[in-house]
């Protein structure tokens, strides 16, 4: 038994004179596929997964960028900073934190901290607020920070850093 004829032909029966009667049995028709899509997708959704189960039933503790606080070194915070003259907004106070790769790096960063300052002191400078006002705007800023703080020393020793705070204002 061939279901596609049947079904062809209430299509076509359906779709040649558009009223509203045939535009609400087409869209109710299509507003109970997606409901039990959505449906089987709840019911025969994905279970437990077998990646972070153990053979004893147990989960495994999966950790992933883990921040070891103990090696982070935090910087007095930057009050009021000029932006790039045409920006909108004026000045910005910022505070960062950075993430040291091991404990041992921890005093050539803090020795270095005049150096560190003035160098994000100059990055500040040269940004704009409508860069600094989005996430990503704020993510291309650290990640700038982070490499150019790192070309101050031997070997990369800056993980990561943190915007601590973020504030603008109009002069």
């Amino acid at each position: 038994m061939n279901l596609r004829n049947p079904f062809k032909n209430l299509l076509k029966r359906l779709l040649k004179k558009p009223s509203k009667k045939k535009i609400v049995i087409i869209s109710g028709i299509a507003v109970c596929v997606i409901l039990t899509g959505v449906g089987l997708m709840f019911l025969l959704g994905p279970g437990e997964d077998e990646n972070t189960a153990n053979e004893e039933g147990k989960v495994e503790n999966i950790q992933i960028n883990q921040i070891d606080y103990d090696n982070i070194v935090m910087l007095n915070p930057f009050k009021w900073i000029q932006l790039e003259n045409t920006s909108y907004m004026s000045e910005v106070s910022i505070g960062i934190a950075l993430e040291v790769i091991s404990e041992d790096k921890i005093d050539a960063v803090e020795s270095n901290t005049d150096n560190i300052r003035t160098l994000v002191r100059k990055m500040i400078q040269g940004q704009r607020w409508i860069g600094l006002r989005s996430p990503e705007g704020k993510l291309k800023f650290k990640y700038m920070l982070i490499q150019k703080i790192n070309t101050l020393f031997p070997d990369i020793v800056i993980r990561n850093l943190y915007l601590t705070h973020l504030i603008m204002r109009k002069e």
